[in-house]
């Protein structure tokens, strides 16, 4: 499909009345008609500031300041770096060609001008102008979309006042780090408040990462709330919301969860998981890692849930995490592997006990390649003493 270009501006800077009327012929036969004229180099930088061109067909000898100059303070300006600049010159030695480049031209046409050669170049150079620029504009819209979509999607995560008012009413320490592996993630967490003793966490991760994972991250958001979670045990609400993915996901998406409900006035956790990496509970001096055994969300509307129930009593953690944290690498480093994870959690603990989440990326981080290849997502659940 031909490109238009009907709105393209071509600035023709030459010291001969003569040659700056012929190519103004030549080009308008071409369908160009907005056409600005300069004499000199000097008078062309002010045009081109002004006009604002889309090319610029240039003289390479003239008076006050040749073609050579000219184009040499163009290309100092980062504004116009890219600006095709068509040199015209009466020479057709190598080191002509040389020089013109050298400058910072982009082609050149000999004269005496020949009409199709220098048409044939013109529209070439505007079209591949207009292109670039529209797919710069493309990649401008495209980044001002993600970054919009990026913040709808933290939105989705527990807003610091509120895991601070939760920690207080639980007498909880609760922190959490969510990053993705590119502008948009398949990762989601959240609290929520049942009753005066008892609230829930849940975390999911979906397959892949980027747009598709989050706009999966996006759907599971807008189910949550059609299940309560108040009077359903964590198999029952899962097995709930497995049957609402699978209505939604498209065939081969899915997502790994886990559902847990604490009770503060037993000091009871009971869960459900849909294969989430295996979290790691610690009560007193034991750290270990809990089974995490279930089919994925997503992929069998018959799949079942088994709840699991546990003491944590004040002092006790819970430590939730995506799989990027036992999977993802680094050159000459192998990835912590789900086996690590208490050791790298304990020796986190040993150098900050109130806030291991710290030193735990500080290590991770350390022995990983950025950027990460997958959403990253930790979540750390304490019983105040």
């Amino acid at each position: 499909m031909a490109i238009s270009l009907a709105a393209s501006r071509v600035l023709i800077v030459d010291d001969n009345e003569f040659n700056r009327k012929s190519l103004a012929l030549i080009i308008r036969r071409a369908g160009l008609t907005q056409i600005e004229f300069a004499e000199n180099g000097v008078e062309g930088l002010r045009k081109v500031a002004s006009f604002r061109p889309d090319l610029v067909l240039l003289d390479v000898n003239m008076p006050v300041m040749d073609g050579l100059e000219m184009c040499r303070q163009l290309r100092r300006s980062a504004t116009h770096e890219e600006l095709p600049v068509l040199f015209q010159t009466a020479l057709d030695s190598d080191e002509e060609q040389v020089r013109c480049f050298e400058a910072g031209g982009s082609d050149l046409i000999s004269k005496p001008i020949k009409p199709g050669e220098c048409v044939a170049r013109v529209r070439h150079q505007l079209e591949k102008r207009k292109l670039f620029n529209d797919l710069a504009n493309f990649r401008e819209r495209v980044e001002r979309e993600l970054k919009h979509a990026q913040a709808m999607q933290l939105s989705l995560l527990p807003e610091p006042k509120r895991l601070q008012a939760i920690a207080e009413r639980y007498e909880l320490v609760l922190d959490a780090h969510f990053e993705t592996s590119s502008e948009l993630g398949g990762d989601f967490w959240n609290v929520y408040p049942l009753d005066d003793n008892r609230v829930a966490f849940l975390i999911a991760d979906f397959a892949g990462h980027g747009i598709t994972a989050a706009i999966n991250a996006f759907r599971l958001h807008t189910l949550i709330d059609r299940f309560p979670m108040q009077h359903v045990p964590p198999s029952e609400w899962l097995a709930n919301l497995n049957g609402a993915l699978k209505d939604v996901l498209p065939t081969g998406q899915f997502a790994t969860a886990f559902f847990g409900i604490l009770d503060l006035h037993t000091d009871t956790l009971t869960y459900a998981s849909a294969g989430a990496p295996n979290p790691v509970l610690g009560v007193g001096g034991d750290i270990r890692l809990l089974d995490s055994a279930g089919l994925v969300l997503g992929a069998s509307r018959r799949a079942k849930y088994v709840d699991r129930s546990l003491r944590l009593p004040r002092g006790g953690f819970l430590f939730l995490y995506s799989d990027a944290l036992i999977e993802c690498s680094g050159e000459g480093n192998g990835p912590i592997g789900q086996d690590g994870v208490p050791d790298v959690l304990r020796g986190a603990l040993a150098i900050n006990r109130t806030q291991p989440l710290i030193p735990l990326l500080d290590h991770f981080y350390a022995r990983t390649k950025q950027p990460l290849r997958d959403d990253l997502t930790t979540v750390w659940i304490a019983r105040r003493p």
